[in-house]
Parts: structure tokens; sequence; C-alpha cells
């Protein structure tokens, strides 16, 4: 497989967490159009590896803020739950959902204040949510993916 330099890497030579740790660390010179040359397996892990560093810089996120776009929160969505983390996907399609909700209303805001109270609002329920995602639970999310990976390696 082409890996992001260009280079031929052959990706049955990694374990779920060492290739985790390689993307982690190079997919971040690639653009969106690169991401999508690869096999799904490999996206789903950089969507869960985006949102870990993403949620870990700059607090829970929708698309409401700007960090994302609704389509590829799906796709973050969708990444938990084909790794079988359904909890967290679970939170996040209620935040994608309280997320439209919002922007919906927003767009039809009398004025900035009232723009301003919903923003506000929105952030509230989106922290009682973040409290039960995997990074304030014991919940170990990254054994379920590094587990999904290797499945997903040894069928290449």
């Amino acid at each position: 497989m082409k890996w992001f330099d260009g280079s031929e890497l052959d990706v049955k030579q990694f374990t779920g967490e060492s290739l985790c740790e390689k993307l982690s660390l190079e997919m971040w010179d690639s653009d969106s159009e690169q991401r999508a040359e690869f096999p799904d397996f490999i996206q789903s892990a950089m969507c869960i590896i985006d949102f870990d560093t993403i949620t870990n810089m700059d607090g829970f996120s929708t698309p409401f803020f700007g960090e994302y776009t609704p389509e590829y929160y799906a796709q973050i969505i969708a990444a938990f739950r084909v790794i079988g983390d359904a909890q967290d996907a679970d939170i996040l399609a209620e935040a994608l959902r309280l997320d439209a909700q919002y922007q919906e209303m927003s767009d039809s805001a009398a004025d900035d204040a009232e723009s301003d109270r919903l923003s506000d609002e929105l952030s509230e329920k989106l922290s009682e949510l973040e409290t039960g995602l995997y990074l304030n639970t014991d919940a170990d999310m990254w054994a379920m993916l590094y587990r999904w990976l290797d499945e997903n390696l040894q069928k290449l």
C-alpha cells in the first residue's frame, strides 16, 4: 500500500497499536483526498485518532463550533461504532443531533445575544455529554481500536 509519503508500506508488519502510533505521527501531513485512498479500516482509525487529538487539545467539539463538518462527524461516529464502542458512538450521535438543533435555532435567532445564549446552552449540554466519553471514564476505547485493527490486519 502507498503510505502518506508515497512510499510502499506493508501494513501487515504492524500490530493495531503500532499502526495507530505510526498513523498518529504521520497522518497530519496528508489531506482528505490522500486519506480517502486508504482502506476503510485505516480511515476509521484516522477518524478516531483525529477526534482524540482535537478533543484533547481543544475540548469536546461539534460542527457548530467549527472543528468538523457534519459529514466528517458522522464518519467519526461510524468509526466508534465499527470498533464496537457503542457508548462513545451514542454520545457523539447525541452531540451531533444537538448540534443540528442548535445550529437551526441559532440561524433563526433574533439577535447576537440570543445566538450567544444558544451557544452557551449547547456548550453546557456538550459538557454534560463529555463526562460519559472514554476520556472521562474507565472505558478503554484504545484497546477496542487496537483489537479491531489487529483483526483487520490479519484479514489482509
